[in-house]
C-alpha cells in the first residue's frame, strides 16, 4: 500500500529550516515509514502500509501551519531504494503534483490519485480537509484535554492531570469536537486505502 508523501516548508526563506526536526519527529513516531530529504527545504515520506499513519502524519505535520502537503497516491516501482531521491513510480509523480497545487491552497493540503481512482482520491482529501477545519477552532485548552483523550486517559484521569473537574474536561472535549475527530480519522483512513487498491489495481473502482 504505497503512499507518498512531498512536503515543502512555507516561507523557508523567512523562516529557519525546519525540516530536520520535522524528519525527526516523523522517524519517532512513524519509524516504519522511509523519510528523506530531497531538495531545498522539501522531504519526502513513504508509507508502505496503514494508512491511519498517513492520516495521523498529515494532521501532525498540518498543526504546525509550517508545511505545504502533497500526498500521492497509485503505485511504486520495486525494490524502493533507502533513499527516496533514487525512488520512482506514478506515486512519486502524484505527490509532486500535489505539493505544487498545496502551495496555491489556503489550507496548505492537497492529494492526487493515480487513475481510475482520482475520485476516491477526492473523497478523501475532502475528509481529510473537515478534520483540519475542526481542529484548527480547538483552542489551547481543548487541544490539551484532546491530547490527552487520543493517549487513551478517561475523563476523571483528564482532570487531574489538567486540575480541572470532569464536567470541566467534558465540555472542552465538547468544544474540541474531539468525539466527532476520534471517529473521522478511522474513516479518513478507509478511504485511503480503498484509493489506494483501486490505483494499484487491488479492487475495481
Amino acid at each position: 500500500m504505497p503512499y507518498v508523501m512531498t512536503v515543502d516548508q512555507i516561507s523557508s526563506r523567512q523562516r529557519r529550516d525546519a525540516v530536520p526536526a520535522a524528519i525527526t519527529a516523523m522517524a519517532t513516531r512513524f519509524p516504519h515509514a522511509k523519510t528523506t530529504r530531497t531538495v531545498g527545504d522539501e522531504f519526502q515520506a513513504l508509507f508502505v502500509a496503514d494508512p491511519m499513519s498517513v492520516v495521523d502524519a498529515i494532521l501532525m505535520l498540518m498543526r504546525e501551519g509550517s508545511w505545504h502537503v502533497g500526498i500521492g497516491i497509485g503505485p511504486v516501482e520495486e525494490p524502493v531504494p533507502d533513499d527516496l531521491r533514487a525512488a520512482r513510480g506514478p506515486a512519486f509523480l502524484a505527490a509532486r503534483q500535489a505539493v505544487e497545487e498545496a502551495k496555491e491552497r489556503s489550507n496548505h493540503l492537497q492529494l492526487v490519485a493515480t487513475p481510475p481512482a482520482a475520485e476516491e482520491g477526492v473523497d478523501a482529501e475532502v475528509l481529510l480537509e473537515l478534520l483540519l477545519t475542526l481542529r484548527a477552532r480547538r483552542s489551547d485548552a481543548g487541544w490539551a484535554a484532546a491530547e490527552l483523550a487520543d493517549a487513551g486517559l478517561t475523563q476523571a484521569a483528564i482532570g487531574t492531570e489538567l486540575g480541572i473537574s470532569r464536567q470541566a474536561v467534558n465540555q472542552r472535549l465538547q468544544a474540541a469536537q474531539w468525539a466527532l475527530d476520534a471517529r473521522s480519522r478511522p474513516v479518513a483512513a478507509r478511504l485511503l486505502a480503498r484509493t489506494e487498491q483501486i490505483t494499484t489495481g487491488g479492487i475495481a473502482p
